[in-house]
Parts: C-alpha cells; sequence; structure tokens
C-alpha cells in the first residue's frame, strides 16, 4: 500500500509520514523532495522551473521512487505537497499503476495554526515568505476531496495524527 499524506506546507506532513512508518508494519518513508533536489542540481543552469513540481521528470520519476521503495517494503508513506489538481491527477494515475492501494489523504489545519507551526521550529530562521505565498493555494485543497480524505490535525499531537491515519488505513 502507498500512503500519500498531502496538505499546505506547515502542517506536519513530514513528521506525520515518519511516524507512520513506524505504526504501519513494514513501511518506509519515502520523500519525493529528494528527486526534486537531484533533478534540480543534476540540471544546474538548465533548471527552469520555478518549482521541480513544474517539471514533468519530476512527475514522473515520483512514481519510479515508490515502485523502487515497493520492492522491499509492503507499505510506503509519503508525504508531499501537491495544490494543483492536473499534478495531483498525475501522481495519482501514476502511483496506482505502482500499487492500487493508494491511499490519500489531507493534513488540515488553519492559516492561524500553520502559521503558529512554521514561525515555532527550531529550524525556522530567515525569510518565510515562500511559505505565506502558498498557503492559500495549499489551504483551498480543503475545498477538493479529490485532494484527500481530510484529517484535522488542529491541536492534535504528530502522533496521534499519525495514529488517527493509521487507523483509517486498517478501517
Amino acid at each position: 500500500m502507498i500512503v500519500f499524506l498531502n496538505g499546505p506546507f506547515g502542517v506536519g506532513k513530514s513528521t506525520t509520514a515518519r511516524i507512520l512508518a513506524t505504526l504501519l508494519p513494514d513501511a518506509v518513508h519515502y520523500n519525493p523532495e529528494h528527486i526534486g533536489v537531484g533533478l534540480r542540481m543534476a540540471l544546474g543552469p538548465f533548471y527552469r522551473a520555478e518549482d521541480y513540481q513544474d517539471l514533468a521528470a519530476w512527475r514522473r520519476l515520483v512514481p519510479v521512487g515508490a515502485r523502487l521503495c515497493r520492492l522491499r517494503h509492503r507499505n510506503v508513506v509519503m508525504p508531499m505537497t501537491v495544490w494543483r489538481r492536473d499534478y495531483l491527477d498525475e501522481l495519482v494515475a501514476g502511483l496506482r499503476r505502482v500499487d492500487r492501494d493508494l491511499r490519500l489523504f489531507q493534513l488540515t489545519a488553519s492559516a492561524d495554526e500553520i502559521r503558529g507551526r512554521v514561525l515555532g521550529r527550531p529550524d525556522a530562521r530567515g525569510s518565510h515568505d515562500w511559505w505565506w505565498d502558498h498557503l492559500e493555494s495549499g489551504l483551498a485543497m480543503a475545498n477538493d476531496p479529490a485532494f484527500g480524505d481530510l484529517v484535522d490535525t488542529a491541536g492534535l499531537s504528530p502522533l496521534r495524527v499519525a495514529s488517527t491515519v493509521a487507523a483509517r488505513v486498517r478501517g
């Protein structure tokens, strides 16, 4: 099974994914951002996209990475903010070719709660303009069920969020 955790930047996807991978049997945490970073480095001066999600190569390679994870693990937990519906549809189609048992969840919280989480991070130095610029598009996902089953993270610890997702996966 592939568990895809979507939602706005700062909502807790990566932390939840790391914990969830310990709660599900034979699971691995797979972060598609590493593919984006690799593409950015490999393409160097030819990299022309503002966001690596705009690269068709990234959208094609994410399911390939999931397939490699599935060769060694029964469950793959993948956090990634994807707010463009066309990109989401492309990724979901590719991931379903890897494993028909794809579970898509959308973690949500209020804008104020996300701001507080981002500003409270130990690594929260420097400008947060990129996060703030993308907050509204991330929150807008909640209006479209295609982005995943909603999991409200407001006031919940990452362990509680991961446990909620694990229970829904098992149920």
